[in-house]
Parts: structure tokens; sequence; C-alpha cells
């Protein structure tokens, strides 16, 4: 093989080397990629999985306000930090968490905007979550990226599987071919098409809707093929766009109805269903039962719960919504159905785990295919308890080394076992489960796959839309780009890279830009943050030394820690025409050698002491010494 130039660098040490930051090690989660298997998930090994874990929603009101009091841009890094610090909580299995499954609802909060800018049918106008008129697909678009997938990348980094829902509830009835259904294709759409969603298909699943009450035909009817004709377009669309991770499917009746699907079951590839669970659903109420009424109550549950989705003899299932907690003196509230619910310790419904939780989970036991996500974080854990909260206009959240499981200590306060609260129950229920069902993730630490030049220009890693559409008229290549004002074009790094063993970026252009163009560098996760802006003053090429950069408010860049890298236009619309753009090492550490052949001299290996058979750009150990390819 021939290489163009190679550049030797002598070794300081036996071990030296083994200290240099590289791209090709930047480590991921280590989730193994799972998939559906007849009515089971599995891993790419065979192992079955059965996951258990809790929902949230990046809601400023649901939030109690502990993030922010908006959902606007200069509260994104609070928001994405206030999970993270969750997440550290939940998946503690030292303190005895053990949730590896995170349904993540894509909160309206973001993307809703401007009343009247979605069209709704008569028949589907809703109130609240339900009222679709004021999304706004740009706001999608945008939030997608810097909020909900970043939230979803900090759950994957925690071992949590995701499951993504979207923005808001359905209406009372929703129609084949009305304005909801368009609506779910526009946001799934746009969702399964995202480069770093289809990344992780393996890891995050789309649950396609929350909770249809009436699903009807277009013309209003009932009919056994409603749910499938409404749902199968959207698959199908998902498809269409490449993402083959795991679709979940909602029945009707609030997702307590799924018998149509039996005869005309949604098809295709990676299919499961998502269901709903409260007390008093599938023939089980907690107020008419005892302790002793358990094993039969149970195998009652078990028959109507099959009656009501028969589907989990075909396909995987997930109780998407679940929770519990005991009576309490109060004064208690009316449920979504109209009915009075007895006040409890803060769940939506009430009841005891020796109960209706133990028949529950005689059920899930009975299936071996039902995974589940409490209804709340605050279902889980005791929050205050768990996270200290301090800081001003910038919240700050730090653990106080305790994982308190919800209403537990209220209700030691009250005099009552703490097991009839889910979050205790849960608790331990969770760690047992998770021995058995959930992968031992310490054998797959795969490594975060960037090339050995991460500023490659290929479909693959640039990417021309990070804040606006842009295009690019040689794809293979990157070569000749147009940006919108106020667009940017470049590299996204989810798990950020380290660049402090190079002295410095290099930029060619095939022709030299008009004098507008920028370069902007990021060192933090959000887009809406401080970053470095550089005028490349119409050069063809330019170096950037990466230890002097500064950014707008002043303060140093930090290389270590870079999350994007991309161009944009100062004024107008633009186009560039890049050649070229990679690192350089620091030249005073080095000697250069010209080498035409060198098949015969060595063999490379990686940072990491793997061969590499054909080494790009980039830093190696050949014959004991570290070598720079170029």
């Amino acid at each position: 093989m021939k290489f163009k130039k190679l550049i030797q660098i002598c070794m300081v040490g036996a071990t030296g080397w083994m200290a240099l930051p590289t791209m090709a090690q930047q480590t991921v989660a280590g989730l193994p990629p799972m998939h559906v298997d007849g009515k089971f998930l599995k891993d790419e090994q065979g192992n079955k999985l059965v996951l258990h874990g809790l929902m949230d929603t990046p809601s400023p009101y649901f939030n109690e306000w502990r993030w922010g009091g908006s959902a606007t841009d200069n509260n994104v890094d609070n928001c994405i930090d206030y999970f993270d610090a969750i997440f550290d909580v939940i998946t503690d299995n030292e303190k005895g968490a053990y949730c590896n499954l995170f349904r993540l609802h894509l909160d309206p909060a973001w993307t809703n905007g401007k009343a009247g800018s979605w069209e709704v049918d008569s028949r589907e106008t809703g109130t609240g979550e339900a009222d679709i008129s004021h999304y706004e697909s740009a706001r999608l678009d945008k939030y997608l990226t810097s909020v909900y997938i970043p939230i979803a990348q900090k759950a994957i980094k925690h071992k949590m599987y995701v499951i993504m829902r979207p923005p808001g509830v359905c209406p009372g009835n929703i129609y084949v071919g009305g304005s909801y259904q368009k609506y779910l294709l526009d946001v799934w759409d746009r969702v399964s098409k995202h480069r770093l969603i289809q990344k992780y298909c393996g890891q995050i699943g789309l649950e396609l809707a929350n909770e249809p009450v009436g699903v009807k035909l277009a013309d209003g009817s009932e009919s056994e093929k409603a749910l499938h004709d409404f749902f199968q377009p959207i698959v199908d669309k998902i498809r269409a766009n490449g993402f083959k991770g795991v679709i979940w499917v909602p029945g009707k009746g609030w997702q307590g109805s799924y018998a149509d699907y039996e005869k005309y079951p949604i098809t295709g590839e990676n299919i499961g269903y998502a269901v709903h669970d409260y007390n008093g659903w599938y023939g089980c109420d907690d107020k008419n039962l005892s302790a002793k009424d358990v094993a039969s109550a149970t195998q009652k549950k078990i028959q109507q719960f099959h009656n009501q989705v028969p589907v989990v003899d075909t396909n995987p299932i997930v109780i998407t919504e679940i929770d519990w907690s005991p009576k309490k003196p109060g004064t208690g509230h009316y449920n979504e159905h109209g009915d009075w619910v007895e006040s409890n310790y803060g769940s939506w419904a009430t009841g005891r785990s020796s109960v209706w939780g133990e028949i529950t989970k005689g059920v899930h036991d009975h299936y071996g295919n039902i995974s589940m996500t409490l209804s709340g974080t605050h279902c889980y854990i005791d929050f205050n308890d768990c996270i200290k909260i301090s800081g001003n206009d910038r919240k700050t959240y730090t653990l106080t080394g305790r994982a308190t499981p919800a209403y537990k200590k209220a209700m030691e306060a009250d005099g009552l076992d703490p097991y009839e609260g889910c979050g205790v129950a849960c608790f331990k229920w969770y760690a047992e489960y998770a021995q058995v069902n959930y992968p031992s993730l310490t054998r797959y630490q795969p490594v975060q796959e960037y090339p050995e030049n991460p500023f490659e220009l290929s479909n693959d890693w640039f990417n021309p839309s990070i804040i606006k559409k842009g295009t690019a008229l040689h794809v293979a290549s990157y070569s000749n780009l147009t940006i919108k004002k106020g667009g940017l074009a470049g590299w996204s790094f989810e798990d950020c890279i380290d660049l402090t063993a190079y002295k410095s970026l290099v930029v060619k252009f095939k022709r030299t830009p008009a004098k507008n163009i920028c370069l902007r560098i990021y060192d933090s996760g959000s887009l809406f943050g401080d970053y470095c802006q550089l005028d490349l003053g119409g050069e063809k090429e330019i170096t950037i030394p990466l230890s002097e950069l500064k950014k707008e408010s002043g303060e140093q860049l930090d290389p270590s820690h870079i999350r994007f890298v991309g161009f944009t236009p100062k004024l107008n619309d633009a186009s560039l025409y890049l050649e070229k753009v990679y690192l350089s090492t620091d030249e005073t550490a080095i000697t250069a050698l010209e080498a035409e052949a060198v098949e015969n001299e060595g063999d490379f290996f990686d940072l990491m002491g793997r061969k590499v058979t054909n080494p790009a750009n980039g830093i190696y150990i050949r014959n004991g010494k570290k070598v720079f390819f170029k």
C-alpha cells in the first residue's frame, strides 16, 4: 500500500503514549442494540431483555420549575443538567437503584409556538396537551437536536434504553386521514430521519402516540381496522426514512384495548405494543381486594389482560404508565375518566403493593415479556431527598448521596409500611429483575468510532443542517455547500472529542470563500451556549491554533471537550467549496519522514493496541514508536 507522508515521533517512555487523548477513545454507554424476536426483546447476543424504569418530561411545570421558568433557549443547559442529575440517582446500583429504561416525552412546552400554526379538524379539537394547533415543525427540529436528543444521550450513557413519545396526548377521538394522524406523521417523519436517532436506533425506540381514546375510520365509523389503518402508515413512514429500531404501537381506550390488532396486526419488523395499567383496569381494583385475594385475583387479571391485550402472545409489551401508593386522608382528585380518586401519597393511582402491586407483578412474571416505566421520576425516588438544587440564574444540581425511594419517608412518618408504595416496591423488584432480565454490560463496551480524522467530508460525519436546512450538491464529498443565514454546517460529536493532542485545525477550500464565512467551535453541549467564532477572512487555507482560542464571552475554549464545529455565514446565505479539514500535531515535537511504500516495515496499532489494517490520518504505534499519519 502507498502513503503520501509518514511522520514519526520517538516515544518519551515505554507507556507515555497511553495518556495521549485520541478520538478513538471516546466511549459510549455500552448498551447492546436491542431488537424484537418473536414476542421478546433481545440484545444482539440473543439475551432476553425485560426492562424497568420510569417516564419523565422536560417541562418546567411538570418538573416543578426546578431548572427554570420557561422552555426557552436560555434554559436548555439547565434542563439537560437536571435530567443528568436524575439519571445519576435512578441508575446508582450501589445504592439500590436499577432503572434501565427511560420514557422521554417530547414535551410540547418546547414544540408549541403560535396558536393556529397547525390546522386541526373540528372533530379532533382538544384542550391542554391534546391541543395541537400550537405545534410548530421548526420548533420540533430545533429542540429535537438541542434538548430531546441530548437528554436521550445522557440516559443511554447511564445504560438506559430510551422510548420517545410524541408531544402531548391524543384528543378524545382521532380519525384515519385526520389532522392528528397528519400531525403524528410529521412528528415521526422529522424524528425518525434524524441522523442521531438512526444512529441510536438499537437504544432508542419510538412510541407512536399517548393514550388514544377513540380511533375511527375517516367517515367516523367504528371498525376493527381503524387502529391498523391509523398507525400502519406512520410505521411505514418511519421505516421508509431508514429507522430500524423498535416501534411501540399504542391501543385505544387510553392504551388499554388491543383486541383489534389480533385480526389486523401492525406489520413489519421490530414491532412492540405500548400499554398502560392503573388500579381498576383489567378487572383488578385494590378497593375490592385484600391480601388473601392475591392468588385468585392474579389469575383473573392474567386472563383479562389477555382479553384486552392479546398481542402479548405475539409481540413484546411495555407498560409505559403505571404507579400506585396507598390511601391517605385528604381531598382526593378526579381522574381522566371523571371518577373520584381518593387521596394518596403522590401517585396518580391509589393502591397497595401487597395487593394490587403483587397481582400486577404476577401478570408480568406470567407472560415474561412485559417491560414497564413508572409514570414519573417522583414515583421512583424522593427527588428532594436525593438531589440538592442551588444557584439562581443557572441551576446547579448536586447529589446528596442518597437514593431514597418515593413516598418512603412520608409513609414511615404516618406509621405505614413503605413497601405499600410503588417507590419502595419497585426498588426491590427492579433490583431483582436486573439480575436475570438485563445483560451484563461489562462485556459490552464499544469504542465511539470516530475516524482517526474526525473532520471527514462525508455523509456519515458531516451534517449540512446542524442549524437550519443546508444543502450539499456533491453528497459524497460535501465539496459544494450552501448554508442559510444563521445556519451551521459541520460536525457534531455527541460524546465530545478531546483535541489536546493536536496543535491546530487546518481548513482548506477548493475556492477562496466569501469574507463573511466564519468557523464556530463549541465546547459545551448546547448550540445556544457560548462558542468561539473565527472570521476566515476570505483565505483559501487557514491554520487555527487550538490552544489560543477564546469564546465570545472572552473565556478560553476548552479543546479537551469539543461538541460542535461548523461553518456559518455572518450575513446572507453563502456557498463554500471545501477541499479538506484536518488536525495537525505540534510540529516542534516531530521529525518528518517521507515514505512511499511501508507495507513491509511493521504493523500499525491504534492507541488501544489493536491492529489497524488501513490506517488513515491520525496517531498510531508502529515498531514500538508513535507515528502520525497524514
